[in-house]
């Protein structure tokens, strides 16, 4: 027969459950709008009465000695948490690419403003009235001025290109130091309190909390994969987690160590060794310099702003970021000035010309250049983008400079030749050229595109926008599967103000119950102490 106290520890025990659970509900409940909290529970456990063999012992009923808590439980799901975290990368991904190729779709904006296809446009237009009046040094000057509206729509073109990339390196850096090396940091020093903790044996669950917080912002900035193997066996009978998190490799190679317990990596950017191709280096929590971060850092917020940057589209080699960013857009620009200025200046240059020999040749381009358009030095083009391209000097210290014929006057005029000083053929050619479909090459010779002037802007202006709208529809949808995962991992770990509320009815009821049992235990006791054998 079980002893008679041993059932007051049962309801005694029964009522400690009871209140630890009802404890937590309201810990619970209190924490509902805390961000990064975590759903809790109490453990309770049978207590069992085995443990000892009596071979001569007289068989009893065995009745068990109740239940006990022992100990709080966060309730998390490891899986979903790991796909949250790689969804949540994904997502501001593509939310920093909306919003940078946001920056070159303004630059590019041609139905706002007057930009450089309406200064084409301009431009033709005075050539045409200069084909009119061929000798009107007016109606040149007009033309110069054009020219050199053009030039200096590339040139804003490229500045502004260059302020976004500024822009956007400012805020990688920002990136870097504000948020990734401060968050490892943290998660470091984090482990380190949750080990001493575990070592002493608690359950440090809001630690936890603030641990897992940071993992998820962390993981906005990178990929980032988490493990807690192996253990650390700290003596015979204990082993606690060994907490590491790492940028994997996704070409199968040595992963990159960022947080190893206490331990933590730190995150540098190189942004002036070449300003067009800056480079993320991670010194691990090791010491060692890992210089190959570009290639496994492939989301969240770095991944965003890398592509903006860095992103060469059909210009980037097997090795190189084929997004197309800012180094793209630039590449652009620069084979529309290096075609347009190339144009210009060999229609300007192929006139006829003396030979020496009381004859007449056309005057070779490629030795001897009559440039409308150069680079920044004036006078060759052997340097010219779409930032320096400019009118050259002989054109802007004389607006006759540009040649309406190819037959000027040649003195002594060579046999059988026909001057037309008053002829404008030279620049019915250009007006041509202008609205002629030209091959737009790459700096290696390939063909770009096959189309007209005019025709290159407005594939570009045309390749921004359905970047803009891609990369919108992108984080549209990596925002409804993030969501949808959210509202997943807010069902196993959230707080639920009903659930919670039927939990709490419930605890209080068991208590209730238990107390009803004492009261029933106290009354068997009064009967048999002071009423049996009355």
């Amino acid at each position: 027969m079980t002893a008679t106290f041993v059932s007051y520890n049962i309801a005694s025990r029964a009522m400690d459950a009871s209140q630890a659970s009802i404890n937590i509900v309201g810990n619970n409940i209190s924490n509902v709008n805390t961000e990064g909290y975590t759903r809790q529970r109490v453990d309770i456990v049978s207590v069992t009465t085995s443990g000892k063999v009596e071979k001569y012992a007289t068989p009893v009923v065995s009745t068990g000695l109740g239940s006990k808590a022992t100990g709080t439980t966060q309730l998390r799901d490891p899986y979903i948490d790991a796909r949250y975290r790689n969804q949540n990368s994904e997502n501001n991904r593509y939310e920093t690419m909306v919003k940078g190729i946001g920056n070159l779709e303004d630059v590019f904006d041609e139905a706002s403003a007057e930009a450089l296809q309406g200064e084409l446009s301009s431009y033709i237009n005075d050539l045409q009235s200069l084909s009119q009046t061929p000798t009107s040094s007016d109606i040149a000057q007009v033309v110069r001025s054009a020219a050199e509206k053009v030039t200096q729509m590339l040139n804003m073109y490229a500045n502004q290109l260059d302020e976004i990339r500024t822009e956007q390196t400012e805020n990688l850096e920002v990136t870097v130091k504000s948020e990734f090396n401060t968050y490892v940091k943290n998660i470091a020093a984090l482990n380190e309190q949750i080990q001493r903790e575990e070592i002493y044996g608690n359950t440090p669950n809001e630690l936890y909390d603030q641990r897992n917080l940071l993992i998820d912002k962390l993981s906005e900035v990178s990929n980032v994969k988490v493990s807690m193997s192996p253990a650390d066996r700290i003596s015979e009978n204990l082993s606690i987690p060994h907490y590491r998190i790492t940028i994997e490799n996704p070409s199968g190679g040595q992963p990159i160590l960022i947080v190893d317990n206490d331990k933590y990596a730190e995150m540098s950017l190189d942004a002036t060794t070449d300003p067009l191709d800056v480079k993320l280096l991670i010194t691990d929590t090791v010491g060692n310099l890992r210089d190959d971060a570009n290639s496994l850092v492939t989301d969240g917020k770095l991944e965003g702003y890398l592509s903006i940057i860095n992103g060469k589209g059909s210009f980037a080699s097997a090795t190189e970021n084929d997004a197309k960013g800012i180094y793209y857009y630039n590449e652009k620009i620069d084979v529309f000035a290096k075609q347009f200025a190339d144009t210009m200046n060999k229609l300007n240059s192929e006139i006829y010309e003396s030979d020496g020999a009381g004859g007449y040749v056309l005057n070779d381009y490629s030795t001897d250049p009559l440039n409308l358009f150069t680079d920044s030095s004036g006078a060759a083009t052997a340097n010219l983008t779409a930032r320096n391209i400019q009118v050259s000097t002989a054109w802007l210290s004389n607006p006759s400079y540009i040649n309406t014929t190819r037959n000027p006057v040649i003195d002594p005029t060579p046999t059988g030749y026909e001057a037309t000083p008053a002829g404008s053929d030279n620049v019915l050619r250009m007006i041509e050229n202008m609205s002629s479909k030209v091959d737009f090459k790459d700096s290696d010779g390939n063909i770009i595109l096959t189309g007209t002037f005019n025709e290159y802007m407005t594939s570009v202006v045309s390749e921004v926008a359905t970047d803009v709208e891609l990369y919108t529809n992108f984080s549209k949808t990596a925002t409804n599967v993030f969501q949808t995962i959210s509202d997943t991992r807010d069902s196993v770990s959230g707080v639920s103000l009903n659930e919670e509320g039927i939990n709490l009815s419930a605890f209080q009821k068991v208590y209730g119950a238990a107390v009803r049992y004492f009261n029933v235990l106290d009354e068997n006791l009064d009967t048999i102490i002071n009423k049996m054998g009355v």
